[in-house]
C-alpha cells in the first residue's frame, strides 16, 4: 500500500510540473502575439506633443463659420468623443433652445490646436451654469497639449466669471486637470471579438442561458431610424416616468436622427406585435454606444431587456465595431453590476468643476436626497402629464 501511495504521489508531482510547464509556454506564446487594446483609443493615455509658446495661441468662442475647421480637429484628436462634433451644438440648440460657447485655441497662423464646447443652461429651478457637454457622458478639452489646455479652461472659467455662473461642469475621463472633482461614475465598455460566435462563448453558460429564456416568448426586434421613434418613445417615456425621471421631448431624438442619420439606430423589440423594450444607439468609427435603453416593467421578468441587449451586441459586430460602450454608472449599483455581467470593462470618468471662492461643488442629480420626494411623486403622475410637464423641466437638468 505504501509503495502505490508514493507512485501516487510521484506521478501527482509531475502533473503538476507538466501542467506548469504547459502554463508558461502558453503564457511565453501569449506574451509574443500583440494585443488587443480592450478600450477605444479615446480613452487611452495620449503622448503631449512638446508645448507651443502661450503668446502664439489665443482662445476665443466660434461660430457656424468655422464648423468644418472644428470637426476636421476633433476628427484628428485620438481622445476625441462623437459628442465632440459641432453637430451636437446645433442639436442641443434646437432641442432645448441652450446657447453654446465653443471655445477654440489657435496658434498664430489661425489653425485650431484646441478646442473646448460649453452649453449654458439657465432657470429659476437650477439657476445658472455650464457643462461640457449636458445629457451626454463625454465633453471636457481637447487640444495638442496640456497647456493649450489649461488656456481653454482658464477661458473658460472668465466667461463663467462675466455671465454669472455658479459653476462649469466639465465631463470627461482625463485625470489630472489642476480642478475639484467627482468621480463616482464609470463607463463600462466591452472589446468585441470578430465573430459572434466567440461573443457568445466568451460571455459564459449563465447569460446565455439568461438570453435563451427570453426566446419562449417568441420576441422580435427591429432595426431602423424615424419609422421606429414613436414605438421607442414610448415605451422610453413610460420607463422614465416609473423610474421618477423627467422625459426629454421627442423632438430631442427626431433632431439627432436629422443630423446625425448615418450615426443612430434605432430599437425596437416586440411581443405579440406590442412595443416592450426598446433602445437608441450612436455609433462612430470603432465605438458604438447605447444612450438610453428601456424596457416595460411587465416584461422585466421574461428577461427580454438580456435579450435585446445580445443582438444589439450581434448588431455592433455585423457592423465591424470593435467596442461596445454599455453608458455611465455608478460603480457598484445595479446598473453597474448588470453591465459588468457582459465582461465590460469599467473606464473612469472625472467631473471637474469650476467655481467662485468659496462654493461647494453642485449636487444637481437624482441621487441628492432633496429630490426624493419630487421622484416619489412623479412616480405616480399620469403618462399623459409627464410627457407635457417633463420636457421643460429636463432641460435644465444636465
Amino acid at each position: 500500500m505504501q509503495t502505490i501511495s508514493a507512485a501516487l504521489k510521484t506521478q501527482e508531482a509531475q502533473c503538476k510540473a507538466a501542467e506548469k510547464a504547459l502554463t508558461a509556454r502558453l503564457q511565453s506564446h501569449t506574451a509574443d502575439k500583440p494585443q488587443t487594446p480592450q478600450l477605444p483609443r479615446q480613452f487611452l493615455p495620449q503622448a503631449a506633443p512638446p508645448a507651443p509658446a502661450p503668446e502664439a495661441v489665443s482662445v476665443s468662442a466660434i461660430d457656424d463659420a468655422r464648423q468644418s475647421d472644428w470637426d476636421d480637429y476633433v476628427s484628428g484628436h485620438p481622445q476625441a468623443s462623437i459628442y465632440h462634433h459641432y453637430g451636437w451644438r446645433q442639436v442641443i440648440d434646437s432641442s432645448f433652445n441652450h446657447r453654446g460657447f465653443y471655445l477654440a485655441a489657435t496658434d498664430s497662423t489661425g489653425r485650431i490646436v484646441g478646442i473646448l464646447p460649453l452649453i449654458w443652461l439657465q432657470s429659476r429651478l437650477f439657476g445658472s451654469f455650464s457643462v461640457s457637454i449636458p445629457f451626454f457622458n463625454y465633453g471636457g478639452p481637447l487640444a495638442d497639449c496640456a497647456d493649450t489646455a489649461a488656456l481653454l479652461l482658464a477661458k473658460a472659467g472668465e466667461i463663467a466669471a462675466a455671465q454669472g455662473w455658479s459653476h462649469i461642469e466639465i465631463r470627461t475621463t482625463t485625470p489630472g486637470y489642476d480642478l475639484p472633482y467627482q468621480d463616482k461614475k464609470v463607463s463600462m465598455i466591452r472589446a468585441l471579438p470578430a465573430s459572434d460566435d466567440e461573443l457568445d462563448h466568451a460571455l459564459g453558460a449563465k447569460v446565455r442561458a439568461q438570453t435563451k429564456l427570453a426566446t419562449r416568448h417568441n420576441p422580435e426586434i427591429r432595426f431602423g431610424g424615424v419609422e421606429l421613434l414613436e414605438d421607442f418613445y414610448d415605451v422610453f417615456a413610460r420607463n422614465m416616468r416609473d423610474l421618477g425621471t423627467p422625459v426629454y421631448a421627442k423632438s430631442l431624438f427626431q433632431n439627432i436622427l436629422d443630423r446625425f442619420s448615418t450615426e443612430t439606430t434605432v430599437v425596437c423589440v416586440y411581443i405579440d406585435k406590442q412595443c416592450v423594450a426598446a433602445a437608441f444607439l450612436i455609433g462612430r468609427g470603432e465605438l458604438l454606444e447605447i444612450p438610453w435603453a428601456s424596457t416595460l416593467r411587465r416584461v422585466n421578468k421574461l428577461n427580454i431587456n438580456m435579450w435585446m441587449y445580445r443582438q444589439i451586441l450581434r448588431l455592433a459586430i455585423d457592423k465591424g465595431f470593435a467596442f461596445f460602450d454599455f453608458g455611465r454608472s455608478t460603480r457598484d449599483a445595479g446598473t453597474y453590476k448588470f453591465k459588468k455581467q457582459w465582461g465590460t470593462t469599467p473606464v473612469q470618468h472625472y467631473w471637474y468643476y469650476w467655481l467662485p471662492a468659496g462654493s461647494a461643488l453642485p449636487e444637481i442629480n437624482p441621487d441628492n436626497p432633496k429630490y426624493r420626494l419630487v421622484i416619489a411623486i412623479w412616480k405616480k403622475l399620469p403618462l399623459w402629464i409627464t410627457k407635457l410637464v417633463g420636457p421643460a423641466i429636463v432641460k435644465n437638468l444636465p
